[in-house]
């Protein structure tokens, strides 16, 4: 089988986006990568191994997987059968707000639990929530043989995305806004150091010089200083050297400290593509990148479809 046995779905909108997929696919690896939203993904259908920081997880039907922003997790469907999940990624701002409005002690919670299940409640309000924003909002699906939605680039057939006619535009509706909140406070409620701050988060980096390496890169405030920081900058604030570094970051982290700094770089992109109305070139200087094409074909292996695709999202 190939990757074009899998049929998936995207949906924006405001603090989030939604990610369906569905079908039968054999071993489809994902390398490892990270996001900078909170990742809470329910499996519907099939097996799934996969990496979160160093650990092995194996989650199946019913179970529920929660990631903290940039904590670097790989996947991949076990054996030959049938697959169905939802992906849901949240934006910071939402969780905070979330906190806030709770008056919570920890202003930015993240996860304590990896995996979640079986869980009955949550996947029901995230099934629910899909079939609010179908109603409400155009879809990108793919894979799909035509022509790639950005004439500056070529991608392969699997990469690009084919974009169904969306929705008309339609007012805010509460009911999505709503339906959000639910799914983000009872998996924050439950799994999260949102009440207990001693509770430690799954992405807590255990080796104590790399964690202050990480923290480092975590705290670049500009998309910038994530693209300029250099191996000997991060060794240094590690108090390693730069052979040493590079081996116990790659070791403790899941991937090398270049990986990890591209992949900020592109969530630093997605960030841009969904909050401001940049041209898609200078988001691409703005992080790092030579030229459109590159920042392309880079964005669309890192979030599966391109970055004119993925700003018809819709602003965050």
């Amino acid at each position: 089988m190939s990757r074009l046995d899998l049929r998936a779905a995207f949906y924006g909108g405001a603090g989030f986006t939604l990610y369906h997929a569905w079908g039968p696919n054999s071993a489809l690896p994902l390398s490892p990568h990270f996001h900078d939203e909170y990742l809470i993904c329910a499996q519907l259908q099939g097996e799934e191994e996969c990496q979160v920081s160093g650990k092995t997880e194996r989650f199946s039907a019913g179970e529920v997987v929660l990631i903290n922003p940039q904590q670097v997790h790989t996947g991949n469907q076990t054996g030959n059968q049938e697959l169905e999940y939802l992906s849901l990624y949240v934006d910071r701002e939402v969780v905070e707000q979330l906190a806030a409005e709770l008056g919570a002690p920890t202003a930015t919670p993240e996860f304590t639990v990896i995996k979640a299940g079986p869980h009955a409640e949550l996947i029901a309000r995230l099934v629910d929530l899909l079939g609010l924003v179908r109603e409400h909002h155009g879809s990108r699906l793919y894979p799909h043989p035509g022509t790639p939605a950005d004439p500056e680039i070529e991608l392969p057939d699997d990469a690009t995305a084919h974009v169904h006619a969306p929705a008309p535009a339609a007012p805010p509706d509460l009911s999505i806004d709503s339906a959000l909140h639910e799914v983000v406070l009872l998996a924050f409620e439950e799994f999260s150091n949102l009440r207990q701050p001693m509770l430690r988060s799954t992405n807590r980096v255990g080796h104590r010089k790399i964690a202050r390496s990480v923290e480092f890169i975590r705290n670049l405030e500009t998309s910038e200083g994530a693209a300029n920081v250099t191996l000997d900058e991060l060794a240094e604030v590690a108090g390693l050297s730069k052979y040493h570094f590079l081996r116990q970051f790659s070791q403790v982290v899941g991937m090398t400290p270049g990986a990890y700094l591209r992949t900020l770089r592109l969530c630093h992109a997605a960030r841009k593509l969904r909050t401001t109305e940049l041209p898609i070139l200078e988001v691409a200087l703005s992080v790092g990148f030579a030229d459109h094409p590159s920042f392309s074909r880079a964005f669309a292996r890192h979030m599966g479809m391109t970055p004119s695709e993925y700003q018809k999202l819709g602003p965050i």
